[in-house]
């Protein structure tokens, strides 16, 4: 297989080198690309293999911005913070809108519903007040599909017949949600449509910002992450979209990211939650949903905790796990569940901006102009979710020129040739999307393990038809399927200690 930086190697000097395979790094590419722009991604691992794979999966309306136990109390002590949520919430429903309306993009709609007790944690008038807000903000299509149901109806609802305190409960506000079928696909779609109009893709490979040369274009070492090899490229403009790792490629004089962790679990549930989602705040205070992965699979997350390690080397721990199935049972006590019924889980790393006044880190997405830390044309991007992708690239854009012009010369897509047709996914994610091992082919672009963890026969099977495309011998093909169980139990498998027996009984599928 040709490496992926295969033809960065003919031109070394670019208009812009975007640092970060991320949705938002790759949504940049593409808009800087189509635009007429040169163009060099560097990814240090693969794409969507930090925040942008690991999200809540969610394309919301925008309703989670104005969750807080205090709303009136709040708004009056900080109104910035406020407008800001409102901002926010109106980006949602735009992006909410573009993309759920788009047939590239695999999205599917669901009823998410918020129930109100008498003690909270919110009441029917704030999440009333919070829908006709949105209204207010956003485009009215698609419709947000307003539903109240007083207590009774909500006792008989699917989910709500589950709830917790069934003689306080008083009623349940639905409004339509849309979740995202693949998140990881929209990285990859974004970099080879750019690679088509003349991107240059480097993955596996550490970026970092040095110094400007003789002609004040930013000089960045790229070093190949497997054999260790460096060289440098130039570039007029820097986008520094590493996301969580984005303190990691230069020294800015600031720190930018705050690093907050979020882990899921799955597992399942009756046949009527399908195409349903439940959503409330947990008892620590932050937003808490359950909501359907496909068939009857379900998952409830996400936690909210501090997070300064090593983001690659983030999973459920059996702390988490222990949070999540107790705030799982918490809200639906009739569901019964333990920790024998979850399946998989995952964790991920939110890349939120750093503020010394909010501890969590800000959640509104943020570019940061570092040529006031002596980075002039070095630009970054924190906090940025994935549902607001295609805005964060055309803000980029719009940067970028702002900052050297108009590009000189128009973009031009290089015609298909043969076989970028090709009808097997997994062949496919090889020959023409940079896959590089099968991690990258059985998560990143297939989406095969959020159907299940998938067992050595499984994986056996699609390690032995890709190993021609990757060069791999029988003994290395081996290697490769124990490395890739190895990692999948790592980052999708319940922590040790958990009762497994459910979560294995279809490990060859």
């Amino acid at each position: 297989m040709k490496r992926a930086a295969n033809r960065a190697e003919e031109q070394e000097t670019y208009d812009v080198v975007v640092i970060g395979g991320g949705v938002n790094g790759t949504a940049a590419l593409r808009e800087l690309t189509r635009a007429g722009y040169r163009t060099l991604l560097a990814e240090v691992d693969d794409f969507a293999s930090g925040a942008s794979g690991r999200s809540s999966r969610m394309l919301h309306c925008g309703l989670r911005y104005f969750e807080t136990e205090h709303p009136v109390w709040d708004i009056i002590r900080h109104p910035l913070r406020f407008a800001r949520a409102a901002d926010m919430a109106r980006q949602a429903m735009l992006a909410r809108t573009e993309l759920a309306g788009d047939e590239t993009v695999a999205t599917r709609a669901i009823e998410l519903s918020f129930p109100v007790w008498d003690d909270g944690p919110y009441p029917r008038w704030q999440l009333d007040l919070g829908i006709r807000l949105l209204g207010l903000l956003g485009p009215s299509d698609p419709p947000l599909d307003r539903r109240v149901r007083n207590a009774e109806e909500a006792r008989h609802h699917p989910i709500g017949k589950h709830l917790r305190d069934q003689d306080t409960l008083r009623g349940m506000v639905s409004v339509r949600e849309y979740l995202f079928g693949a998140p990881e696909r929209l990285c990859v779609d974004n970099a080879v449509d750019a690679e088509a109009h003349g991107a240059d893709i480097c993955l596996q490979t550490r970026a970092e910002i040095r110094e400007r040369d003789a002609v004040s274009l930013w000089r960045v070492a790229l070093e190949d992450v497997e054999t260790g090899d460096f060289r440098e490229v130039r570039a007029r403009t820097v986008l520094n979209m590493a996301g969580t790792w984005a303190d990691d490629v230069g020294t800015f004089g600031k720190r930018l990211v705050r690093g907050t962790k979020g882990a899921h679990i799955i597992l399942r549930l009756p046949a009527g939650y399908a195409n349903r989602g439940i959503a409330t705040l947990h008892r620590r205070g932050y937003p808490f949903y359950g909501l359907p992965l496909g068939d009857d699979r379900y998952y409830f997350g996400p936690t909210e905790t501090l997070f300064d390690g090593d983001a690659h080397d983030i999973r459920v721990e059996a702390e988490d796990l222990e949070f999540l199935i107790g705030e799982t049972n918490h809200l639906l006590p009739g569901l019964n569940l333990t920790r024998a019924d979850i399946e998989q889980c995952w964790a991920g790393v939110r890349p939120l901006t750093h503020d010394p006044d909010r501890p969590m880190g800000a959640r509104e997405r943020t570019v940061h102009d570092l040529a006031d830390k002596g980075f002039d044309n070095v630009l970054a991007m924190t906090a940025g979710p994935v549902m607001s992708h295609r805005s964060a690239g055309r803000e980029m854009l719009a940067r970028v020129r702002s900052k050297i012009g108009s590009p000189q010369r128009a973009a031009v897509r290089t015609p298909q040739g043969p076989g970028d047709n090709q009808a097997d996914a997994e062949v496919r994610a090889v020959t023409k999307e940079h896959a590089h091992d099968l991690h990258g082919v059985l998560v990143q672009r297939t989406g095969a393990v959020w159907e299940g963890l998938l067992g050595p026969e499984r994986v056996g099977r699609t390690a032995e038809k890709l190993a021609p495309l990757f060069g791999w011998d029988a003994g290395r093909t081996q290697r490769e399927v124990t490395a890739f169980l190895a990692r999948q139990e790592r980052e999708f498998g319940p922590p040790d200690g958990a009762d497994t027996t459910l979560r294995t009984a279809g490990s060859d599928r």
